[in-house]
């Protein structure tokens, strides 16, 4: 009895297994090579075979259905994306617009501190000119006292004459008491009056 089920059980395998066989040699391997070759020979005729699969495809029901929730998935994840890139570029943008208004802002205040640096320069170079001629001038006067002061009074009376008042009354400012004095004294009384007034009423203020 085992041995008759053992047989049975081998031949039933042996009878699935040469089924296999079949379907293997004679339907699936041929079935493959048929298609390959109907793919190379269509391909090398110019036809798109890619685009029939995908039109036959689409025509199936279930796999059209399938492929449509792909697209419209690839679709959306498109255009999100999309918005994500036109998001971001509006905001380079806005930096980009940001930088520059920066930039002209601090181009400008380097402007400024140019001028500003020039004008400086300029003031300071007029204060020293300012300071140079001062000094030369205070240096003139101290050798025009110097020369009055070295004249004798008879003479340095009669230049005085000459001289316009305001002038003459602000060197005598300058001389020495003895000097102005020996000085007035040899003017017209007349004249050596006026300027000792104003004189006067110069110290006074």
């Amino acid at each position: 009895m085992a041995n008759q089920k053992e047989l049975r059980e081998e031949y039933e395998e042996e009878k699935s297994y040469s089924k296999s066989k079949v379907f293997l040699f004679l339907i699936f391997i041929p079935a493959v090579f048929l298609i390959l070759a109907a793919y190379i020979v269509l391909t090398l005729l110019g036809v798109n075979v890619n685009d029939k699969v995908s039109g036959i495809t689409h025509a199936i029901p279930f796999v059209s259905s399938e492929q449509s929730q792909k697209n419209e998935n690839i679709q959306e994840s498109n255009e999100e994306i999309q918005k994500q890139v036109d998001s971001l570029q509006k905001k380079l943008s806005t930096k980009e617009k940001q930088i520059a208004a920066y930039e002209k802002t601090i181009t400008t205040k380097d402007r400024q501190m140019d001028e500003l640096k020039i004008e400086m320069r300029d003031m300071e170079e007029k204060a020293d000119d300012e300071a140079e001629k001062q000094k030369n001038n205070q240096l003139a006067k101290k050798d025009v006292i110097a020369t009055y002061e070295n004249m004798s009074p008879k003479n340095a009376a009669l230049i005085f004459a000459e001289l316009k008042e305001d002038k003459a009354v602000a060197m005598l400012k300058q001389f020495k008491a003895s000097t102005r004095t020996a000085i007035l004294e040899k003017m017209d009384p007349k004249v050596a009056a006026r300027y000792t007034t104003l004189l006067t009423d110069q110290i006074e203020e």
